[in-house]
């Protein structure tokens, strides 16, 4: 019979152990503050900046050419066209206001709705530059081999493009609020920018070939025959091929970094194409652009040039879609954002080292050209401006190669000596560029392009490789910044392992009993074979609180009786 108390554990059949839910953990932040909601403030203000400068972009793009027939400053520009921009940059900048990202800390703020409503409303602006691309292209084909030039794609299409996109895209979160976060590489906006790569690349090419078409067939034409065939018509031919490849190559080398989705290409678009905005508004408004480039960088696609729309507009939308990622994502101190950082200097100092080496052809072609004709041009100007790009390009190749030998100091001081080196060529190749005479019956310059240069190989982009040397000198500062506190890390770890290797032991005194005895132990047989062997017994405590069994007197159980000792007596007899 089994009895159950109060403080008794109950018998009864063994059923599945219930499991009792674990107490809830309380997490507490550290004793630092709260470093997370910092984090996501500072996360949020970088977004805020970028929301900002998308509207300072749209803003500035009203005030900018669009291209050789529109713009403010340009004479006949069209009343109806100023009005559908001004339309449409007021569309682009509405999602700032309503859905931006200094909305998003709001407990109403909806990311998926905001998402929709900023790409919808700039989706307008988006096509107002796509039309003019097309109509530029159509302008291409219409006067190739006429003296007529397109109207080409302007600064004002540059900035507004990078602010729509700016403005279109949402405000990243979660994962994607890191630099190059895995698997961000295949999200939309960076699918569009390796769309926009492939595109600008494959216009460059077209437009190489068809430049190349044009004046080809104007060299090979000659009324006279084979007979008249003769220095003039080769030197337009080797200056075009020279012109058109130099032209071609840069295009390729920097725009296949839209291709591509590491950290250091993202950073290079972004220099690039910010540089490519600050030349483009430089050239325009100094007084000094019309002799920088004859058409303001407006239209590049003539017969001495030929990096144009597919370049400049490529890069100034390349930048705006990496730009919140690479610039306004989550910034780390590791070894992976210092390599970024130093890959970004590498790429900015292959393009510099391409163009300069392209520039040196084509001057070295403009001198024999000179000499073959007979042209009254300085030869020590040309000979001068070479030796400026080939003292530029050989810096360049020579500090991209030991860049990962060399100190953050040395990298730095180098990288702001090709920067000077840059600005250097475009100061030398406007004050030695040869000129033709002015003369009193000579035409009067368009308002808007034309110069008197006999030739025009100093242009727009190499103000913007004076950019990209900034930027190169920027993100060295930052790679000996990291750098340093990299090393820095290292070596405190390196004391910290140095002083616990030297600190003294502490000995607990204990107290000294007798010697041990050297005497063999003496082994007591257990009696059974093999049994010194057997594991020790273990005693099996009893339970806690486990049942108890009582047996009344009516238990069926009973014990065994035990015999009473019997004590012996011998008979008396």
């Amino acid at each position: 019979m089994v009895s159950q108390s109060s403080d008794e554990t109950p018998t009864g059949p063994i059923r599945g152990q219930t499991q009792q839910a674990p107490a809830p953990r309380i997490i507490r932040p550290h004793a630092t503050g709260g470093g997370v909601p910092a984090a996501a403030g500072t996360q949020r203000h970088r977004h805020v900046v970028g929301d900002l400068t998308a509207v300072a972009l749209l803003v500035l793009a009203v005030f900018l050419p669009w291209n050789l027939y529109f713009g403010v400053g340009i004479p006949g520009s069209s009343t109806i066209l100023f009005g559908v921009l001004i339309a449409v940059t007021v569309l682009a900048v509405v999602p700032v206001v309503v859905a931006g990202s200094w909305r998003s800390a709001g407990a109403r703020f909806n990311p998926r709705r905001a998402a929709r409503l900023r790409l919808a409303l700039n989706v307008p602006y988006l096509l107002l530059v796509l039309a003019f691309v097309v109509f530029d292209a159509y302008e291409t084909v219409r006067f190739g081999g006429t003296v007529n030039v397109p109207g080409g794609v302007g600064p004002g299409a540059w900035a507004g493009i990078a602010g729509s996109l700016l403005s279109a895209q949402a405000v990243p979160a979660g994962a994607l609020a890191g630099p190059v976060p895995a698997g961000d590489e295949s999200t939309g906006w960076h699918r569009s920018a390796r769309v926009i790569g492939s595109l600008s690349m494959l216009a460059a090419v077209l437009s190489f070939g068809f430049n190349l078409y044009w004046r080809l067939r104007y060299a090979l034409q000659s009324t006279g025959g084979a007979e008249e065939f003769g220095k003039q018509n080769i030197a337009v031919i080797v200056t075009a091929v020279v012109y058109g490849v130099v032209a071609l190559i840069a295009v390729l080398v920097a725009s296949r970094w839209l291709l591509r989705s590491a950290r250091e290409s993202q950073l290079t678009t972004v220099a690039l194409g910010a540089s490519t905005l600050a030349a483009g508004v430089l050239v325009w408004f100094l007084p000094v652009g019309r002799d920088i480039d004859a058409f303001h960088g407006i239209a590049q696609n003539t017969s001495t040039a030929g990096v144009g729309f597919e370049g400049y507009l490529a890069w100034a939308a390349g930048a705006a879609l990496f730009a919140p990622r690479a610039l306004f994502g989550h910034r780390n101190t590791s070894p992976t954002e210092e390599s970024a950082w130093r890959g970004m200097i590498r790429n900015g100092l292959l393009l510099i080292a391409v163009w300069s080496v392209g520039s040196m052809a084509m001057r070295i072609t403009d001198l024999v050209v000179g000499v073959i004709l007979n042209y009254p041009f300085s030869r020590y100007s040309s000979i001068v401006l070479a030796a400026f790009d080939l003292a530029t390009a050989v810096l360049a190749i020579w500090l991209r190669h030991r860049l990962a030998t060399l100190s953050a100091r040395m990298v730095t001081s180098l990288c702001g000596l090709v920067a000077t080196l840059s600005v250097a060529r475009v100061v030398v190749g406007l004050e030695l560029a040869p000129r033709f005479e002015d003369s009193p019956n000579s035409p009067a310059l368009h308002p808007v392009y034309g110069n008197n240069l006999a030739q025009q190989i100093t242009s727009t982009f190499d103000v913007t490789l004076c950019g990209l040397a900034l930027g190169i000198l920027v993100a060295a500062i930052v790679t000996g910044h990291l750098s340093g506190r990299r090393l820095a890390r290292r070596a405190a770890r390196r004391r910290a392992a140095a002083a616990n290797a030297a600190a003294t032991t502490t000995r607990v005194p204990v107290g000294h009993g007798a010697v041990p005895s050297a005497a063999a132990t003496t082994r007591i047989p257990a009696g059974v074979p093999g049994g010194d062997h057997e594991p020790p017994t273990t005693e099996i405590p009893p339970l806690a609180n486990g049942p108890r069994i009582f047996r009344g007197d009516d238990s069926g159980t009973r014990q065994m009786p035990a015999q009473k000792p019997q004590i012996y007596r011998p008979p008396q007899g």
